[in-house]
Formats: C-alpha cells, structure tokens, sequence
C-alpha cells in the first residue's frame, strides 16, 4: 500500500476528505445498519454460525454425492450493507428498481465467515451448494458475477433466483429435493442443511433443527417481524 506522504497533493486532500466525509456518514447512520458495518458483535455473531455449522455438518457429506446444502445470498452470504448507506445518504428507502440497481452494480460484499466456510466445504466435500434466493432473476448475471469476483462461486453450484412473485422458495425448495422443473437435468438432491437470515428460508419440517442442520444469520436491517 502506499503512504500517504509520497501521494501527489491534490489525490491526499481528495483522500482525506472522502474519508472524513465517510467516517461522518457512517456515524450518523441508523443503529441497525450501523451495527451491521461497525460493530465485531456481527462479525463474531457470524463467524461463530458458520464454524458451527462446519462442525455439525461435514460428516454428513461422507459418500453421499446427492448431498447438498441450501444458502440464502443477501445477509447470508452476501453483504448489502453499502446499498442500506446509500438509501441513507440519499434519504431514500427501498425500492424494488433501486434493489435491481444496486444488484447490478455487482458491489456486495461477504458477510463474516461465508468465504472461509464456502472455500472448506467446497474443498473437502466437494459437494453442490444452491443458492436460494429472491433475488429478481433479471439479476442472474450480475449475481453470478459478484459472487465470482468474491471467490466463492464453484462451476458446479447452482443458483435459483425468483422468476415472478408467485415462485416462492418452498417451490424452490421442493425442485431440489425432487429434481423437477429448474433442477430437472441435476436430479434429485438430499439437502443436508439450510443456512438464511430471514425464516422464509427455512423449511418447516422436524428434521431440521437450528444449530443442527438450520443457520441463521443476524439481520437487523430489514425482514418481516
């Protein structure tokens, strides 16, 4: 990295500023949002779900190439505080187009934990991962894109974003364990856990059980309390 004290003046003022601008942002952000960027409670939080579920999963994936496991992406995988900072600094809420927007920029994050989980999942089980996720499917791309630049997205791993309001994630779901409609030419799967932010990501169904084969995330941002 380079110091400071060898930048040409006009690019250290700039930095300068722009940091100081941020800072004083970020500052006066709402409490969830802020909680979310600033505070190592979330990145513990986080870290500690995902070393959890390492340990209660992994030997589940012992000769069993049907196996996989479900993730949600935003909040779960994927870090979309920058987009709740943008909203804030434009006094702005959500909005589906402004969602879509943002999603095509291809900026998002990691959340605390997902890469290093993802990476020895991926490498010591070599087993699929599908992602489930509301995300508008017109955002395939960017999606797959950003998750490629992050450095967790395998040639292997699926990715079923909703195609209209009526595809709801139970759907989804059901055409994984079934190997109907969008999983069709990978047949059945046998899901050995579920990992979301929001409970609409998990099942209702005794045989998943949170921090057994059900991990979820903290979001305070937004969802439907």
């Amino acid at each position: 990295m380079q110091s400071l004290l060898f930048l040409p003046v006009a690019l250290l003022i700039n930095v300068l500023v722009c940091t100081v601008s941020y800072s004083q942002t970020d500052s006066k952000l709402p409490n969830d949002t802020r909680w979310v960027r600033e505070s190592l409670e979330y990145k513990a939080l986080c870290e500690q779900t995902y070393q959890s579920a390492w340990r209660n999963i992994s030997k589940s994936f012992i000769n069993n190439p049907q196996a996989v496991i479900v993730m949600d992406l935003d909040e779960t995988v994927l870090d979309n505080s920058l987009y709740q900072l943008e909203l804030f600094e434009k006094s702005e809420t959500y909005t589906p187009d402004s969602w879509n927007s943002w999603v095509n920029k291809e900026q998002a994050g990691l959340v605390p934990g997902a890469k290093e989980f993802i990476l020895n999942f991926k490498n010591k089980t070599k087993c699929r991962i599908v992602y489930i996720s509301d995300r508008d499917a017109k955002t395939l791309k960017a999606t797959f894109n950003n998750l490629k630049q992050l450095g967790v997205l395998f040639d292997d791993d699926i990715i079923l974003l909703r195609k209209d309001n009526n595809d709801s994630k139970e759907i989804r779901r059901e055409e994984v364990m079934r190997g109907t409609g969008r999983m069709k030419k990978y047949g059945p799967k046998m899901i050995m856990a579920y990992f979301g932010d929001q409970m609409g990501d998990f099942p209702k169904n005794d045989s998943f059980k949170f921090s057994v084969n059900k991990f979820i995330f903290p979001n305070p941002m937004y969802g439907k309390w």
